[in-house]
């Protein structure tokens, strides 16, 4: 198994927070600044991420560029960021122009960090006091008799109520349209849809799923990484 790099436990720990704090953001885009309140500098390097702040904002400014494909993004953001990754001498805070842009989580990457992460912690609501209550009456004992013949297991006991139906547990029709590749949104039915409604992603558009770089109709390969197109 090939060993995680900051990179990739960034967005692992990206994943782990927004599933435990806010899930809606895994399919819908938000803001820069949110992702950073998610996964602090502070809190990545305590769970031993990344040691120094360079390392956290070299790996984040990784992520926002599209590498591994982890978030999708403007490409006008990406673009830029890639290029200050690969001059000589990289402004490491250069995403900070970026704070108010909009990302959206990779769905296909979610689901694999997801998979190799324990379940969410769900702590239990604290217990009421309870109501002080009558002492029983005392059950009338038995026959002697009926108590010595009659099995244990033939004996009368109280029947659990009926469990209620469910009235979400009913089948919803759902679109027959697949939902949109980058965040998982629906679609519309009754019309041609080039662009995401909800993350404004081109859906016509092939992108590298190493680097996230448009790919040309026909190309087996990316021109920007050099990794197998996918078919």
């Amino acid at each position: 198994m090939q060993e995680m790099d900051p990179l990739d436990l960034l967005f692992e720990r990206l994943v782990r927070a927004v599933r435990d704090k806010r899930p809606e953001l895994l399919t819908r885009p938000f803001e820069v600044a949110e992702l950073i309140e998610l996964v602090p500098y502070r809190s990545v390097r305590a769970e031993g991420a990344v040691e120094t702040n360079d390392d956290y904002s070299h790996a984040l400014t990784r992520m926002l560029a599209g590498e591994r494909g982890y978030l999708f993004a403007d490409d006008l953001l990406q673009d830029d960021l890639r290029a200050e990754l690969s001059s000589p001498n990289p402004d490491l805070a250069a995403y900070r122009a970026y704070l108010t842009s909009r990302v959206t989580i990779s769905q296909e990457h979610a689901r694999k960090a997801g998979a190799s992460m324990p379940p969410a912690a769900v702590s239990a609501p604290p217990a009421a006091p309870a109501a002080p209550t009558a002492p029983a009456a005392p059950a009338a004992p038995a026959p002697l008799s009926e108590a010595l013949t009659t099995p244990k297991a033939m004996r009368p006991s109280a029947a659990a109520p009926p469990r209620p139906l469910d009235p979400e547990a009913e089948t919803v029709p759902r679109s027959s349209r697949p939902g949109c590749r980058y965040c998982g949104q629906e679609l519309p039915e009754d019309r041609q849809v080039h662009f995401c409604p909800s993350c404004g992603q081109n859906l016509l558009a092939r992108r590298c799923a190493a680097c996230s770089a448009e790919l040309e109709p026909g190309w087996k390969f990316c021109v920007a990484c050099g990794r197998l197109a996918a078919s």
